[in-house]
């Protein structure tokens, strides 16, 4: 039970982290006029992982080990994607800032 936990608060912990950053990128992209549809995806990633989390949050000790686990480990895989997405948008804000 207890790496079920630790796992769910490092899942919450991640998608809090990302939270602004995304937010950032989306406003980026406002002002950029750039397309929206992948900051879009993003956020919705970000809003399962937030529902899988007070789903876990709330799990009875005999219920969770097998799915809940596999599920949690789901969304860190997902969280992690979402961060190298992240990486890579920065990446592509940081190029565009330097390019005259």
């Amino acid at each position: 039970m207890m790496m079920f936990k630790v796992l769910v608060r490092d899942v919450k912990l991640t998608l809090d982290c990302l939270k602004p950053v995304i937010d950032e990128i989306a406003e980026y992209n406002r002002v950029l006029n750039q397309p929206t549809e992948e900051v879009q995806s993003l956020k919705l990633k970000m809003e399962e992982g937030d529902d899988l989390v007070r789903k876990c949050s709330k799990v009875g000790a005999c219920s969770f080990y097998k799915k809940k686990t596999r599920d949690i480990k789901e969304t860190l895989d997902s969280v992690k994607n979402i961060e190298t997405v992240v990486q890579r948008i920065e990446g592509n804000i940081s190029a565009m800032q330097i390019s005259p």
